[in-house]
């Protein structure tokens, strides 16, 4: 296992496959991508995934824009299982996964995140500009039936819009049996952040006041597990937070194919596909350990002034 200069190992890769999206939130960092025409296919982003194990990564994550917008993502998703990776799953917006969901389990996807910030459908529209909040229900009835579990809703707080419907999400994923992930908002231009930030200092005294016991996940930016009576819920704090930094285990894979150390900055990606493009390997890893050179927890005064154009 190779760990940076700050002690920390890499174990997850997480992978932009594309930066199209069919909804519009209106809080989305986009992976911290700048945009790009250029794109990875299937059995480029395989044969990065297979240098990543050399390295330690055991666990991949495939994001987007919205994944499922890939008309090959269940290939995408069969080169990346066949590389011999531990652990392979993906973020969704889920409005298009009750069509795919059994042909990704069978293409070798072990489990999904599912973004779902509400329950209620105008709230739904606010926050995401389109799309069927129902389409995203049976995305995760699907989910659940393909067997892609542990399945983990992703709430993102918003301050007025859904901040009262933590108890509803809370009975709603433990009727279910998922696992609810409630995320502080990140701060990535100021203006959203400063409208729509909500501090989760109290939702966690509440949580901690129920829950049977408390778990801490050591590598995953130390974030705190509530057992509670029929159901788990993770708190996520934002990623300027120091201990998130300083237990960050991930890399990034850009939708254009340059690894990305930190998601918020810009300047110090290390382009790897044109080197998987002539097969070139050996300067693949070359690549692989220049990124790992490069981390640096974002919270250092350094990388907090990198920020590129104004956002991630």
């Amino acid at each position: 296992m190779i760990r940076d200069r700050f002690g920390r190992p890499v174990t997850g890769l997480r992978i932009s496959v594309t930066e199209k999206c069919n909804l519009d939130c209106f809080y989305c960092h986009r992976e911290g991508c700048l945009e790009s025409r250029r794109e990875m296919t299937a059995d480029e982003v395989g044969k990065v995934v297979e240098v990543s194990r050399e390295f330690g990564v055991r666990k991949i994550k495939l994001t987007g824009g919205e994944p499922l917008l890939r008309d090959d993502i269940v290939d995408v998703v069969r080169a990346v299982a066949g590389a011999g990776i531990g652990e392979v799953s993906m973020t969704t917006n889920g409005v298009l996964l009750s069509g795919v969901a059994h042909e990704l389990a069978e293409a070798g996807l072990d489990r999904v995140n599912i973004s779902l910030d509400t329950l209620d459908p105008r709230t739904f529209h606010k926050i995401t500009g389109n799309g069927s909040v129902s389409d995203v229900f049976a995305g995760i009835d699907a989910a659940l039936d393909a067997g892609l579990s542990p399945v983990k809703l992703n709430m993102v707080l918003l301050a007025g819009l859904n901040d009262h419907e933590v108890e509803s999400m809370i009975a709603y994923t433990s009727k279910r049996g998922i696992v609810l992930q409630i995320i502080e908002l990140l701060d990535t231009d100021g203006r959203v952040f400063s409208t729509y930030h909500r501090d989760l200092d109290d939702i966690e005294r509440g949580l901690r006041s129920q829950a049977a016991a408390v778990r801490t996940r050591c590598w995953m930016q130390a974030r705190k597990k509530y057992i509670l009576q029929g159901g788990e819920v993770e708190v996520v704090r934002p990623m300027h937070n120091s201990e998130f930094c300083m237990h960050c285990t991930r890399l990034r894979l850009t939708a254009d194919g340059y690894l990305k150390p930190c998601l918020m900055r810009n300047d110090n990606l290390v382009d790897v596909l044109s080197l998987v493009k002539t097969d070139d390997l050996d300067e693949a890893r070359k690549a692989f350990a220049e990124a790992i050179a490069r981390r640096e927890p974002y919270f250092k005064g350094v990388a907090r002034e990198a920020r590129i154009s104004g956002r991630v």
